[in-house]
């Protein structure tokens, strides 16, 4: 008896520190902690026939790189529009395939989102995608603890454009993105169904004016290496 407790103890003392980590949750990355005069565009919802390919245009005439957002079902549609990002050398990162809202959804349900949109990019030949960035900005921490445990960063963004909304002119997104602007700041665009002329000429407004005040541009993941801490709040 007195070997049978020894052993139950030495097992269950023993088994804690074998049993598979629990997996934290993801943090959310609103802004990239650095000095340096360097931000990153973001453009969320496309690819669209319509708007991506005009935000291309300005973004190689000004040699700026940025990184999108992909929603499967939008990139299924517009294969050519996705490689044409991939050829500019655009960052993609993923927005979900059916840009399903990850809060209050199941483990499965959040991976089955996440699992069609990587096979997806790799049935197009695009790398499988390191960002993610969560449909109107929801999770829970279901969602989160999912999206880590497959090795994503969960991308913020310090400065909201609300250019989708489509009530601000290309001045007022421009004037609040100059006011606004910090190192390593997160800029939200969008390049989906819900932008507009507006998006495209305040991206060209913006883009020469903060070069002229020593801005640089970068990818989020590019950026991300300037990070002089590892947490994020």
């Amino acid at each position: 008896m007195r070997l049978a407790s020894f052993l139950l103890a030495t097992l269950f003392s023993w088994f804690p520190f074998h049993h598979a980590a629990v997996t934290r949750p993801a943090p959310i990355i609103k802004q990239v902690l650095t000095t340096q005069k360097v931000v990153a565009l973001t453009f969320d919802d496309g690819p669209t026939r319509t708007w991506t390919p005009k935000v291309l245009q300005v973004l190689q005439q000004n040699h700026v790189p940025a990184t999108f957002f992909v929603i499967g079902t939008h990139a299924i549609q517009r294969p050519e529009i996705l490689k044409a990002e991939v050829d500019a050398k655009m960052e993609i990162g993923s927005h979900g395939y059916q840009h399903i809202i990850l809060r209050n959804q199941s483990a499965d349900a959040v991976k089955q989102e996440i699992h069609q949109n990587e096979a997806l990019f790799t049935s197009l030949g695009v790398p499988k995608p390191i960002i993610y960035r969560l449909p109107a900005g929801a999770s829970d921490s279901t969602a989160l603890r999912v999206l880590g445990d497959m090795g994503y960063k969960v991308i913020g963004w310090s400065i909201d454009t609300r250019d989708w909304r489509r009530k601000y002119s290309a001045q007022q997104m421009a004037e609040k993105v100059m006011k606004q602007v910090e190192p390593g700041a997160i800029i939200i665009f969008h390049d989906g169904p819900n932008s507009s002329q507006a998006t495209i000429d305040a991206v060209k407004t913006i883009v020469p004016e903060l070069k002229k005040q020593g801005w640089k541009f970068d990818t989020v993941s590019q950026m991300l290496k300037l990070e002089k801490f590892s947490s994020h709040r």
